[in-house]
């Protein structure tokens, strides 16, 4: 395995390194990036997809290790992946789509930051039903969706831990929603603490200001919410880049998922593309990259993003890059909850042998089926 590192000292013998405070127009003191969607609007934009149908903006509001569950309980039976979750949602939106009479209403915050619910209201004719949907989000994506029939106001009630105060509280009291023994999947002792690992490849078709008539020297800036920072070689007088120095241009870097200042949840990371000059560096472009779009424990991923440049408006940058996460105590979680449910389907099918009324009455009582 690689050793990359977090280049957070800048070596003697690399002068075009990036420093804090010499970037032209100082995009550090007012980054570019608008903040991530408030989550109750996030909560009534998926809802209003919901009652419209529209499947394909739901899928892309879905991490990758996104659950689908029908209870509250914190082992109750779902589906785990975007793959099966988005194929469930279809049915979902064929049954429910066109029904909602508060679709467009915003979901309320619960005291842990990163909850949201809310009661639909359906109605068919004379037939009223309610739904309740709980959303758990992980930097403006869909970690874990409840719906569950029949919610009454107790569903509204906040059950979620506030948030940590300190990272040494974190520590001590663990995971809040912790599932409990007898475990069907091994828990190790203690999970490594979760890494973003980043290569990058490529940058193409930069521009850069039009007063500007020098060749562009790119080279590419990685920030975390927490403050973690990498950033890569120079490329001289180039405009469609490639970053072969392995050592340079991959990292790895701690993420920090639990903190008490929400704002500084790694659960995205910025790229900026930057040219090099004496004295001042100058912004080209930027984009924000969730984390939740990668799986937590998969392997590498090839990716290419589209970027706009900043100082030509219709102009798009590309650039590539390798990525993979790991956090191995969600990605326990995951595997645990698929075997826990793969348990209960056998069971079920154990006690609908007997019976296939009991099936199909059980079948009217479910959301999801």
């Amino acid at each position: 395995m690689s050793s990359f590192t977090s280049s957070q000292s800048q070596s003697q013998n690399a002068p075009e390194r990036a420093t804090e405070s010499n970037y032209e127009d100082n995009p550090e003191a007012a980054p570019a990036l608008a903040n991530l969607i408030p989550l109750p609007e996030l909560h009534k934009a998926f809802t209003t997809h919901l009652n419209a149908k529209s499947i394909d903006e739901i899928i892309q509001l879905l991490s990758a290790d996104v659950r689908l569950q029908e209870s509250a309980a914190i082992d109750a039976q779902g589906l785990q992946g975007k793959e099966q979750v988005s194929s469930k949602l279809v049915q979902v939106c064929k049954k429910m789509g066109g029904l909602l009479q508060n679709a467009t209403d915003e979901g309320h915050l619960m005291k842990d930051e990163v909850t949201t619910k809310s009661v639909l209201q359906l109605k068919k004719g004379m037939i009223r039903l309610t739904v309740g949907c709980s959303i758990v989000w992980f930097g403006g994506l869909i970690r874990l969706l409840i719906l569950e029939k029949g919610a009454t106001e107790s569903f509204m009630i906040d059950t979620t831990p506030p948030p940590l105060q300190s990272e040494e509280e974190a520590v001590s009291e663990g995971p809040p929603s912790s599932l409990l023994e007898p475990f069907l999947v091994p828990r190790p002792p203690s999970f490594p603490p979760p890494t973003l690992t980043l290569k990058i490849q490529s940058c193409s078709n930069l521009v850069n200001a039009p007063h500007n008539l020098r060749p562009i020297n790119p080279y590419v800036k990685v920030k975390l919410p927490s403050g973690t920072r990498h950033v890569t070689k120079v490329i001289k007088m180039n405009k469609n880049p490639t970053f072969t120095d392995a050592e340079s241009n991959g990292c790895i870097l701690g993420l920090c998922l639990n903190h008490s200042d929400k704002t500084k949840v790694d659960s995205y990371f910025d790229l900026q593309i930057m040219d090099w000059k004496p004295v001042k560096h100058r912004l080209l472009g930027e984009i924000r990259v969730n984390i939740g779009s990668f799986k937590v424990a998969g392997e590498e991923e090839e990716m290419e993003y589209s970027v706009n440049m900043r100082w030509r408006k219709d102009a798009t940058g590309l650039i590539k890059l390798k990525a993979k996460v790991e956090d191995m105590e969600l990605w326990w979680r995951g595997e645990e909850l698929k075997a826990r449910d793969e348990r209960r389907r056998r069971e079920e099918e154990q006690e609908g042998e007997g019976g296939e009324g009991g099936e199909k009455e059980a079948e009217s009582n479910c959301v999801l089926s």
